[in-house]
Formats: C-alpha cells, sequence, structure tokens
C-alpha cells in the first residue's frame, strides 16, 4: 500500500513533464527522446483505475449494488426505480477502456520490449498484466454482454472496433488466462513495487490466475456444459492452486490520500444517498446472521433497519432518517476492493462438486465458503459454525441454497453479485412497485457515446435495452 502514492505520483509527474510545452522543456528536452512512462507506473495505475472504477459509485454502488438489491437510495431514487439511460454508462465505459485497458497494453509492449529483464521476469510481468486484463473483460462483458474485444485498443487499426460476441470473448478469455498460467515463474519476480494486489508475489499470482479461470468456467456452466467442466477441471486440478484462504484474496488496497482513496470513503464526505436495503437487512435478520451488524450501522434507536428497495424519492427521503447507513468500515479510506475472495472460491467448488465436475463434498465446500465469509467481516469460524448448523447446505435445491449465501457473501462486491444472482436465478428479486420498467435489468445500456462514434458496429449487436440476457444468462 505504502507503494501507491509514490507510484501514482510519479505517473502524473512523468505525465505533465511530458506535457509541458514552456520554454525550459523546450530547450532542455530532446524532442527525440520523449518522456517515458515506466510500466511498473502504468501497472500501478491500470490496477487502480479498474479497482476504483469497479468499487466506485457509478458502476457499484449506485448501479450494480442497486440492481442486486443490496443497497437502497434514501433520495434521488431514480436509479433504484430503473430509470437509466445510455448516457449514465459513458464515463464507465470510457474509464473502462480509455484508462485501465489501455494502461495495462502499453505496460505490456513496454514489458516486451525490455531487453534488460529476464526471460523469467518478462514472462511473469506479462502474465500479471494478462491476469489484470481477463479479470477486466470478464466484468466489462457480463455488465454488456457483446463489446469490443479482438479489435479494441487498437486505434490506429481499428478506430471503430466491432463488437465480439460474448461467446466468443469468453472463448479467448480462457485462451488468455491459459497463457498466462503458462508464463508463471513463482520464484521469479515480477512487477513487484507496482503491484499493490499481491506485491509480487507470483505464487498469490498464479492463484488469482486460476480462481479467475474457474470463475469463467463456472459463469459458462449452464450454456456450455462440457467446455466448463474441462475448465474447472483444470482450474481446481492445477498446480498452482487456487486461493485457498482469505490473506490470498486478490485485493486492492486503497491510499489514506483521498486522490487515491476508497470510493466509498470519497462519496461519503459530501453524499449521503444510500442505505442497506430492507430486502438484504430483512433476509440476514430472518436467519439471524450475525453479519448483519458488520453489513451496517444502526439506526438511532441502536437497530439495523434496511429501507425497503425501489421507493420514490419521496418515500425513501421520509424513511432516511431512521433506516441503516453502510457500516463505517466499508467507508474507511483504506478499506480495500475485492477482485476475487477465498468464499467466492468455494462456492464454486460447492456448485463444481453438485454439477459432478469434481469430487468432493458440497456441503463441505459450501460450508468453507459460508465460513470464510464470516471470518472475512471480523467474525469467528465458531459464529460461522452456529449459523450454518441452523441454515445448512440444501443439496435438493443447490442453486437456491448457494445463490442466497453468495447473493449475501458478495456484499460491496455489486458487479460480482449481480452477475452471480442473473446465473443462479437466486434469490428471487421482485420488482418494485414504483419502477419505471416491466423488468428488473439484465444487463446495462450502451453508451451513449458509442451511439455517436460507433454507431455502425453498435447497430450490428441489434438491441440497446436492458432487458436482453447475456449469452450466459440461461432462462
Amino acid at each position: 500500500m505504502k507503494n501507491i502514492y509514490r507510484l501514482l505520483s510519479t505517473f502524473i509527474v512523468l505525465l505533465l513533464l511530458g506535457a509541458c510545452t514552456d520554454d525550459f522543456e523546450e530547450t532542455n528536452t530532446d524532442p527525440n527522446q520523449p518522456t517515458i512512462v515506466p510500466a511498473e507506473n502504468l501497472f500501478t495505475q491500470a490496477q487502480f483505475s479498474l479497482a476504483d472504477r469497479m468499487w466506485g459509485r457509478a458502476m457499484n454502488f449506485e448501479f450494480a449494488m442497486l440492481m442486486v438489491q443490496h443497497f437502497s437510495q434514501n433520495e434521488y431514487a431514480e436509479d433504484s426505480r430503473y430509470n437509466q439511460n445510455p448516457s449514465s454508462f459513458n464515463v464507465s465505459w470510457q474509464s473502462f477502456y480509455a484508462a485501465g485497458l489501455l494502461d495495462l497494453d502499453e505496460a505490456r509492449r513496454l514489458t516486451e520490449e525490455d531487453e534488460s529483464l529476464s526471460e523469467a521476469v518478462r514472462n511473469n510481468r506479462l502474465a500479471q498484466i494478462a491476469i489484470m486484463r481477463v479479470w477486466a473483460f470478464q466484468m466489462i462483458t457480463d455488465i454488456w454482454g457483446d463489446v469490443p474485444y479482438s479489435q479494441a485498443l487498437q486505434p490506429e487499426e481499428f478506430p471503430n472496433p466491432a463488437y465480439d460476441s460474448q461467446q466468443s470473448i469468453y472463448s479467448g478469455l480462457v485462451s488468455e488466462i491459459n497463457e498466462a498460467i503458462g508464463r508463471i515463474t513463482p520464484g521469479a519476480a515480477g512487477f513487484g513495487g507496482g503491484d499493490i494486489i499481491y506485491g509480487g508475489n507470483m505464487a498469490l499470482w498464479g492463484k488469482f490466475a486460476n480462481s479467475l479461470k474457474l470463475r469463467i468456467g463456472m459463469r459458462m456452466a449452464d450454456r456450455a456444459s462440457s467446455e466448463a467442466n474441462t475448465i474447472v477441471t483444470q482450474a481446481l486440478g492445477s498446480g498452482l492452486g487456487v486461493i485457498s484462504s482469505n490473506a490470498e484474496n486478490a485485493e486492492f488496497t486503497f491510499d489514506s490520500d483521498q486522490r487515491l482513496a476508497n470510493p466509498f470513503f470519497v462519496d461519503a464526505i459530501t453524499r449521503d444517498d444510500f442505505a442497506i436495503s430492507a430486502e438484504l437487512a430483512n433476509a440476514m435478520d430472518n436467519k439471524d446472521d450475525p453479519r448483519l451488524w458488520e453489513y451496517a450501522m444502526p439506526n438511532p434507536n441502536g437497530e439495523i433497519v434496511g429501507l425497503p428497495y425501489g421507493l420514490t424519492d419521496a418515500a425513501s427521503f421520509q424513511l432516511k432518517p431512521m433506516t441503516s447507513r453502510p457500516h463505517d468500515k466499508i467507508k474507511e479510506a483504506t478499506a480495500p476492493a475485492i477482485l476475487m475472495s477465498y468464499a467466492e472460491v468455494e462456492f464454486f467448488r460447492a456448485e463444481a462438486i453438485q454439477r459432478g465436475f469434481v469430487g468432493g463434498t458440497a456441503a463441505t465446500a459450501f460450508n468453507n465458503a459460508v465460513t470464510a465469509s464470516f471470518t472475512q467481516w471480523g467474525l469467528s469460524a465458531a459464529e460461522a459454525g452456529d449459523y450454518l448448523a441452523a441454515n445448512p447446505y440444501n443439496a435438493g435445491n443447490w442453486k437456491a441454497s448457494i445463490g442466497y449465501e453468495k447473493w449475501v457473501a458478495l456484499y460491496t462486491q455489486g458487479i460480482e453479485a449481480w452477475a452471480e444472482q442473473r446465473r443462479l436465478d437466486a434469490p428471487q428479486l421482485d420488482l418494485p412497485a414504483a419502477a419505471v420498467t416491466t423488468f428488473i435489468p439484465v444487463r446495462a445500456f450502451y453508451p451513449a457515446v458509442e451511439a455517436e462514434a460507433n454507431a455502425e458496429n453498435l447497430s450490428a449487436v441489434g438491441f440497446n435495452n436492458m432487458e436482453e440476457n447475456v449469452w450466459w444468462d440461461v432462462q
């Protein structure tokens, strides 16, 4: 964490130097030797940009966490009534492509051209870049479906990139993650100080890569079962392993400096728009789930009271004073963004066992997942055991069992929670009475900037709405 400010500050300074046009620069800068931003700084910047966008207001708690009904808006409640439009997604789309992914691509180019690196170090760095790229592209395609992929990030050759089908994107992601895994030498260095997630620990990057491969395979399970089986079996059987404890979670830890801080912290400086939803709070309370007190703050009466989801502006504002806000620890400046967790891995393992992809006991993996969630939120394994005794795994209705517990465990991870709730169709969410649509959205609008700048390729998709299921979302 201590390196993020130094590296990103260096990144900013180098950009400013490269853009400077005063007399000093004209006199002292060789125009044939422009300032080069080191690959390490670009990698740091990409990690920050992608984590900040995934964890931030626009894409997370103002969209995905509303879609999955973890949060309710206590004022300006249009989004929770699904009153979005294409312009709402302009900044997120541009940030994913023109910031995070573009920085990764430039870091890749510089790394490939750096003759000072040994082969093992170069391959490790390229693996780190590729793993981040796969993680980002899966997130992007799970939000929008068909998106630019094979022609993306090549503005000179493809100024208006075509949209790839989500099915072909998933095939490409499998190839990319396999290549990245094959590059890793755990005992060699990669990006060290520039790696905020794992500090250059390539053994952990290998586990993250296989865990991500597991996520990709399980997302495909209802659409391409045989292929998913192969992918999942390889991921769980890899010698590099998967994330196996909360200490190995893939997390980006933000900085105390407000410019680089946790988006929840930054938002809370001037805003107070969100409460924990009554849908989540009531469901957890009905199961005597002690995580509820880690998820939300008590109201003035010392109780956790959720705000009903999808109310009108007037109704939500009226209830605002007595409903519970997200817990203060979520809003700490250095609280991390979670890219992937041990709990998620174990939920996937339970499902893979239940589907017959791999051997084992589904209930054991399920219990491991719930226990991991409890300890991740500061509770004890004993408390998790008491909870599981009262709320055991139901193999006869495993989608509902896994789906509900994953929905709870993925609190704050809005984009991933939304993807899994759509895929497993659990828990069943109700359309709010005040909704402006007749359906709960299952994808985001394509942004207005694409309709303006890449209209022909966007029109080839055939629609732009929030109602069409993405490829892996089988009904």
